[in-house]
């Protein structure tokens, strides 16, 4: 792990490279990872490099081609791995405010990060997130590193060792311009580290750099097809907290053939935007800034174009003229249009917008997340074509004027090198009835009109931004297929604060059918009389050993079978049931007021007929040979029952007794009666006059429903 301080450098070529090329891709993708996640483990590796007076090697992210994956000849591109004390004499991790991102591009390639930084430009301070302090090379240097990335939904910290690698002298990637300064370079390392390699961040995934440094929504819009939208998106979003990157697509067009000097395949960063008075009209203006360097834009608006001339003194000064970095440019909004293809659009999150001063001019979005799994057998119902997607979690959303809001859904993603698993995935928004609370049923959607949808695609972030008009509705987010998992965490940004955000779902309560007082016919009070003498002990009574035998009781031929009715017909009919000594011992508990584990005839009757009740339930949502039920029909089974059961419920009781979608009787049974006991208790608990006989505080609805969802889940899993 560690190496002496006056150990000397360390070349690698490539002729070993990829012998443990295989062992380096199989990590765990945790390892790479997991020294961010451990309390303190960089003041521990510091503190123990110090004391050993060694620099910290790691073993995660070996100063080894394994690390970079890249191609190049080993004869004559040999490649050295550098501490920062052997490239500059005098090193520092900071020497001015990163904020200004002066960098230089790599000689193997550009990382994400270079156009992610020009664009932090407009909001230098979030950068400060991901460096976190007391970092410098004094007498507390180790050889160590830290910085923190956001990766689903929350700030991760990647632990590394300042070994850099270089060519004849030089730092191989990323750097700044002052060549004593190393914040730069060290977080790119720390960037390629958690993707697994230095060749995983080559490329122009700027999307994905930009959300992991600032924890934003990135949208990506296409917009050649739609000008006319283009300059309302530009124009809305450099009024909100938004950041924005142009890209030229590389298809059929070569880097710098551009007449005008833009590169085909960059991106550029969007930091401006004004409509200035020209010639009698007005000339709609785009500031860029070019991340690779020097400005080479010769077109129209350049910094030497003589149509600045036309512009007052006041205009120019107001947009900057003469006052630009090297690589910023106006262009025309017209050429920009012509030219350029995609935009990133990063919507920063609220916290963003508290941090950096320099977007306090423009206008925060509201945020609200969720964070929910799919789960087969309970709420991975599948897409809009599926019978079950009613099945998947549902937010409610209600705005009281026109709204610009942004939707995405980011599943939790597993990523180290190429390995990038994602499920198609999308969210599908309907109208709702105004105040909704409780879930929809499926009809609902077959009825309800769809508004939007952000498409099903397997990426790590489905987003769509929109206008919305005054409503309500409601956002389902699906997978491509019924019974496909995964986490996922909901994101909606609105340009306005006054909307209401639910997730829909229904109260546990118990409202228990009429239908399971009706009376026996006398042939079946026979029958269950005669067995019951036969298993009842000296005081008539049977526990849950006798009650078992007397519901699996083989009747001779002839003779009224027992177990099984249909409530709503007038002639009961008894079928045989067969339930485990600890289901038959629970099913005491529902009738046993005495608590002695035993039931007299009134009591097994009372309890024999919501048995039976329960069982033709089962039965009417059975499938195949009636043996199991399908566990996405258990809510609306439970609601003929007569319990009403929330999500969290409902989720615990398909993870205790369902397996693979499917619900066997004994599980179905065992889960009533879990409802039905706790339910029994609460109701008792928060009787006002029980409680005031205890001199107990009257129970709240609010804490009733707490304690309620406690006692079920501990009965569930007990």
């Amino acid at each position: 792990m560690d190496s002496k301080m006056s150990t000397p450098r360390r070349s690698v070529g490539r002729s070993d490279s990829f012998k443990s090329l295989n062992h380096t891709l199989n990590r765990s993708y945790q390892s790479i990872i997991s020294s961010g996640n451990k309390v303190n483990q960089y003041d521990t590796l510091r503190e123990r490099a110090l004391a050993r007076r060694v620099l910290y090697e790691d073993p995660a992210f070996p100063a080894h081609d394994t690390s970079l994956q890249i191609r190049y000849n080993s004869t004559s591109d040999f490649i050295e791995w550098k501490r920062p004390h052997e490239i500059s004499k005098r090193p520092s991790f900071i020497s001015k405010n990163p904020g200004t991102f002066d960098i230089i591009p790599g000689n193997y390639g550009d990382t994400w990060l270079v156009p992610a930084f020009s664009c932090l430009t407009l909001a230098p301070a979030l950068i400060q997130k991901c460096i976190p302090e007391d970092q410098a090379f004094d007498e507390k240097y180790g050889g160590i590193f830290r910085f923190r990335f956001w990766r689903y939904a929350e700030w991760i910290e990647i632990v590394i060792d300042d070994r850099l690698p270089t060519y004849n002298g030089r730092i191989l990637f990323t750097s700044s311009m002052d060549p004593n300064e190393f914040w730069v370079p060290l977080l790119e390392k720390a960037y390629a580290k958690m993707y697994g390699s230095y060749a995983a961040i080559q490329g122009s995934m700027v999307n994905w750099a930009l959300q992991d440094l600032t924890g934003g929504i990135v949208d990506t819009f296409i917009f050649r097809d739609n000008l006319n939208l283009l300059q309302k998106i530009i124009d809305f979003s450099m009024a909100r907290t938004t950041l924005i990157a142009a890209t030229i697509a590389g298809q059929g067009v070569s880097q710098g053939s551009f007449s005008n000097g833009l590169v085909a395949g960059r991106a550029y960063s969007v930091t401006g935007y004004a409509e200035v008075p020209f010639q009698g009209s007005s000339a709609i203006l785009v500031r860029l800034r070019n991340p690779w360097g020097t400005s080479k834009y010769t077109g129209p608006w350049n910094a030497r174009s003589s149509l600045w001339d036309a512009l007052s003194p006041g205009m120019k000064a107001k947009l900057g003229y003469g006052q630009l970095k090297d690589n910023e440019f106006w262009m025309p909004y017209a050429d920009f249009a012509r030219v350029f293809t995609n935009l990133e659009l990063c919507h920063l999150p609220p916290e963003a917008w508290n941090l950096e001063p320099k977007l306090k001019h423009r206008l925060p979005w509201k945020s609200v997340e969720a964070h929910r799994q799919w789960r087969r057998g309970y709420n991975a119902g599948g897409g809009i074509h599926s019978q079950l997607m009613s099945c998947n979690n549902q937010f409610y959303l209600e705005l009281k004027k026109s709204t610009g809001v942004v939707l995405s859904l980011m599943q939790k993603y597993r990523l180290f090198g190429e390995v990038r698993e994602f499920v198609p995935c999308g969210c599908i928004v309907f109208e709702a009835p105004p105040g909704q609370t409780s879930r929809l049923g499926m009809g609902h959607f077959v009825q309800a009109k769809q508004i939007t949808s952000t498409g099903v695609r397997a990426e790590r972030e489905n987003v769509r931004f929109l206008t919305l008009p005054a409503g309500s509705y409601v956002i389902v987010p699906v997978t491509g297929k019924v019974g496909v998992e995964g986490k996922f965490c909901l994101r909606i940004l609105c340009d306005n604060r006054d909307i209401v955000v639910r997730e829909l779902d229904d109260i546990d309560t118990a409202n228990f059918s009429p239908q399971i007082d009706q009376k026996l016919d006398p042939e079946t009070l026979y029958v269950l009389r005669k067995r019951f003498s036969m298993f009842c002990n000296r005081y008539e009574e049977v526990d849950g050993y006798g009650l078992r035998q007397i519901l699996s009781f083989k009747p001779q031929s002839g003779a009224s079978m027992i177990l099984c009715c249909e409530p709503e017909k007038d002639e009961m009919h008894i079928k045989r049931l067969f339930l485990s000594p600890e289901t038959s011992k629970a099913a005491v508990t529902i009738e046993d007021k005495d608590m002695n584990g035993r039931l007299n005839f009134e009591e097994f009757l009372s309890l024999v007929q919501k048995l039976s009740f329960w069982q033709s339930i089962f039965l009417k949502f059975s499938v195949g040979n009636g043996s199991v039920m399908d566990s996405y029909s258990l809510r609306n089974a439970f609601r003929i029952a007569g319990f009403s059961v929330s999500n969290k419920i409902m989720e615990a009781l398909v993870l205790r007794f369902a397996a693979k979608d499917f619900i066997h009787l004994e599980g179905f049974m065992n889960s009533i009666i879990k409802l039905h006991v706790a339910h029994r208790i609460t109701t008792s608990n928060k009787d006002r006059h029980s409680r005031a006989a205890q001199n107990l505080p009257a129970m709240s609805d609010e804490d009733h429903r707490k304690y309620l969802q406690e006692l079920l889940r501990t009965s569930i899993y007990s």
